[in-house]
This record gives C-alpha cells, structure tokens and sequence, in this order.
C-alpha cells in the first residue's frame, strides 16, 4: 500500500489510523509488529518501554533522552527514518510525555509502542492517557502520525485508545483480558480468540469479517 493520507487517515504500508496487537507473552505480538514497520516507506519511531529490542530492529538508531531525538526529527522530518527510543534512567512516564510531544510536533511517521499496558492508568486521569498521548491518539491524524502498539493485558490499556483500533488479537487466556476486548472485537469471535494457534491472530477491522491470519507452523 501506498504512503499518504488516505481517508482521513495517515498510511504507510499495512498501517493506516490506531492498530492494536494483544495478545499473551510469547505469541509473535513484537514480531508481527517489527514485520509491519518494515513495509513502512517513510519514518517509523519505536518506543521500547523495556529496552530490549534492538536485535530484532537492525538499522535503527537508538536515542535516550528527548534531546537528542528531536534535533534528529527536526533534520530528518518527513524523510525515511527508523528510530528507536529506549527510556533507561529516570521516570517512564516523563519519557514518553516527551516523545509523545516531539512526534506530533515533527510529525509524518508511525509511531510503535510496546507493552503500552504499562504507560496508560488511573495515575493519568479519567482518559488512563497523558495528555500528550491523548493528543495523539484523537488528533495525530492531522500531523501525519499513525500509532501502533502490543500489550499482554488489554484491560490495562486507555478505552478510548482500544475502540478506535484496528485489533491484531493473539491468543488470550485471561477471563479478565477477554472481557477488555470482547466489546471491541464482538462477543461472538471469544471463544475462536481463546484457541488461536501460537503466532496466528484473528485480525479485526470495522465492519468487515473478522479474519485469521500469521502462520501456526513458524518458530520465532
């Protein structure tokens, strides 16, 4: 698919709006994901809330500290770039309020978020957003910003950030983690979501069939 905005919605690749991976640990969720950003022609940001990822991303350039990246965004802005941002030192929430801040204000990118369970919450008000992620999720369509985020425990990321998504849903287990998605998904598809083979998900889009896709026979 074609790089541009394409019915309201920035698109490159496969990813176009907010797109939702869940699904347990060990199910292909970050590898589905790091397979999308490759299809990507133009820039990609990836948030590693745990700092473990560079192996599976060769090529991109690792930033810690907000500093560094914006002066790098403000240079590569609307160009092909691959990026990755791992928050080491200091409090994580401050990190991503920064980035989230410096992608909507360079924008023309997806923005990738792993385990995004951990940054949404309570601590951030009636919305479980920041501010800044707020403003993304409901207005990053018109900076060019596209999102795409994991997480283990759907019943811990914001509503609001959910029922606008387009869901990859890997197999869950959790009584608890189907009910999170069962509104979203349909009641109807919890019981083929509970017994997905390993590294295939049901893949959800409004109005359409759900579909299942990924390859049961891989070994990741």
């Amino acid at each position: 698919m074609a790089r541009g905005f394409i019915d309201g919605e920035y698109q490159d690749g496969e990813l176009r709006g907010l797109n939702f991976l869940v699904g347990r640990r060990g199910y292909g969720k970050t590898t589905e994901m790091a397979r999308l950003l490759s299809l990507c022609t133009g820039g990609v940001l990836f948030f590693d809330v745990l700092s473990k990822h560079a192996p599976m991303l060769p090529g991109y350039i690792i930033f810690f500290e907000p500093g560094p990246l914006l002066k790098y965004l403000r240079v590569n802005r609307g160009r092909r770039f691959r990026v990755l941002y791992q928050p080491r030192q200091g409090n994580l929430d401050d990190h991503f309020q920064a980035v989230c801040k410096i992608v909507r204000a360079c924008g023309w990118m997806i923005f990738a978020v792993d385990e995004l369970d951990k940054l949404c919450g309570s601590r951030h008000g009636s919305s479980w957003m920041s501010v800044a992620f707020y403003d993304l999720v409901n207005y990053g369509r018109h900076c060019r910003v596209s999102i795409i985020a994991t997480a283990r425990r759907p019943q811990g990321v914001a509503a609001g950030f959910k029922a606008e998504s387009e869901y990859r849903v890997y197999r869950l287990k959790d009584q608890a983690a189907l009910d999170a998605v069962a509104k979203d998904v349909g009641e109807e598809n919890v019981e083929r979501i509970r017994n997905l083979p390993k590294y295939v998900y049901l893949h959800c889009i409004e109005d359409e069939e759900p579909i299942e896709r990924g390859n049961a026979s891989i070994t990741l």
